[in-house]
């Protein structure tokens, strides 16, 4: 596995990232789609806290997703 990419759950607050996969069937693909949150698609950690979910910046708007659901999308750390 490419040491660039990692669960979208593991990045920290600020960072930001390219999603890469999803890991999961059609349900969670499509929920994901209808979010935005597609394969290609730049994100922005706004908040990773401990407990509860993650909250990430995409394009103009804020998206929460629980930490489950947010393991499951791969993403490549964006070195910019």
């Amino acid at each position: 596995m490419n040491e660039n990419l990692m669960p979208l759950s593991m990045l920290g607050t600020g960072e930001k990232a390219k999603i890469v996969d999803v890991m999961g069937g059609y349900g969670i693909r499509q929920r994901l789609a209808v979010l935005g949150l597609n394969p290609g698609m730049k994100v922005t950690m706004v908040q990773n806290a401990m407990r509860g979910p993650v909250i990430l910046g995409v394009m103009d708007s804020r998206i929460a997703l629980g930490r489950g659901m947010a393991q499951k999308i791969v993403v490549s750390k964006d070195h910019d």
